[in-house]
């Protein structure tokens, strides 16, 4: 058993669960080392029932040589049916108990599923447990981060390189995402939220940045039609347009998030002064992330820049946040915490954050943005996002 599987082992035991049966893609990622279609059944042996101290099998749906090459279980079984596990957990000595299942991804009709297949067992959310383990990252991942990181550098660059007035936003991010397919992005976003959708990138410009229409709380864009209400548009990019590009970039299972703001043509005075607002705010939230800090501190720190406006230009209080400051990313891109004062969670060290810093301004129907990915590390953050951070003059 690998040692992410013994650290679940230990977690399950002081929670009270027999076994776990984990279906969501990114959590058989991270504990058997594919993204095949599988099961993964974990025994945490809790009681004299267990020989072992706790075993794992794989049980794969389709892939199954492949799923035995990649996999970092020994036991990587075919499956058909409920009944391929429900045998197995018997033969380990287990006819009842309980049962962890994520409940916060699993579908009504699978929840069914599994509670006929384990009748007589109790049913527990394994979410938190999960979740809180996939909090802090290994050396590894942070690894794998950094590379995913550097593919969104190379889509911001493809945009500071390409932009012209006249193009649509749709025709300038198929030329961001070409570059970032052509450096190794793995083409989608992954969303532990089940309604949630993302095709990598947003990008949205002019009267376009104040349109929230997608998931989360961020300005989204317009996007093509009523099915897909968010990202580019077919909207021709004008002189003197701000354009945000938001992306959400995929390496090795893992994700960065990085967002930056242009201006075709040279910023008037007014767009220069938010974004000097959002780039002290990101500045301001940096210097706050320290382990042990409060997460609603960060959020605390970003008003207090905020609040107070930007003189000439923009009265107190005529600035707005969304409400957050950014989340947590890893295998997906919007894992907890979220970065808000209802969070009662302490940064550890550890975490990998995007700091995401979106500023409107709903009378002049705009918005400035700063988005990076950073480690929380002993003496602050390391930042992974290495495009400028300043507001890029297109065109």
């Amino acid at each position: 058993m690998n040692g992410r599987l013994r650290i679940l082992c230990e977690r399950m035991h002081a929670a009270g669960i027999d076994a776990a049966l984990l279906v969501h893609p990114r959590d058989v990622l991270y504990y058997a080392g594919t993204a095949r279609p599988a099961s993964l059944l974990v025994v945490g042996g809790r009681d004299e029932r267990s020989s072992s101290g706790g075993e794992a099998r794989l049980f794969v749906r389709r892939g199954l040589e492949e799923a035995r090459k990649e996999a970092t279980v020994d036991a990587v079984l075919p499956v058909r049916g409920f009944s391929s596990i429900t045998r197995a957990v018997a033969e380990l000595g287990y006819q009842t108990g309980v049962l962890g299942i994520e409940l916060d991804t699993m579908q009504a009709q699978l929840y069914q599923r599994v509670a006929e297949a384990f009748g007589g067992w109790d049913l527990a959310d394994l979410s938190g447990i999960v979740l809180e383990q996939r909090l802090i990252k290994e050396e590894g991942e942070i690894v794998a981060t950094q590379r995913a990181a550097s593919i969104a550098d190379v889509g911001h660059r493809a945009l500071a390189d390409g932009a012209l007035a006249g193009m649509t936003e749709l025709e300038l991010a198929a030329e961001v995402e070409r570059a970032m397919r052509l450096a190794g992005h793995e083409g989608y976003q992954p969303l532990r939220d089940p309604g949630a959708r993302g095709g990598g990138i947003l990008l949205a410009g002019g009267p376009n940045l104040s349109i929230r229409g997608g998931h989360g709380l961020i300005v989204t864009g317009r996007g093509l039609s009523a099915a897909s209400p968010y990202g580019p548009s077919r909207r021709i990019i004008q002189q003197g347009d701000l354009i945000v590009l938001d992306i959400g970039s995929t390496r090795d299972g893992y994700t960065g998030d990085e967002s930056r703001t242009y201006v075709m043509g040279e910023p008037t005075p007014a767009q220069q002064a938010l974004f000097e607002v959002v780039h002290a705010t990101e500045e301001a939230v940096f210097e706050a992330a320290h382990p042990g800090v409060p997460v609603a501190a960060l959020y605390a720190a970003a008003e207090a820049v905020v609040d107070p406006g930007a003189a000439p230009f923009f009265a107190p209080e005529s600035l707005v946040l969304p409400g957050f400051v950014g989340h947590g990313i890893g295998l997906e891109l919007d894992e907890p915490p979220v970065l808000w004062s209802r969070e009662d969670m302490a940064l550890r060290e550890g975490m990998v954050l995007a700091i995401e810093i979106e500023i409107s301004t709903p009378a002049e129907e705009t918005m400035v943005k700063l988005e990076d990915t950073v480690v929380v590390r002993s003496d602050g953050v390391e930042v992974l996002t290495l495009a400028p951070r300043t507001l890029t003059v297109c065109g």
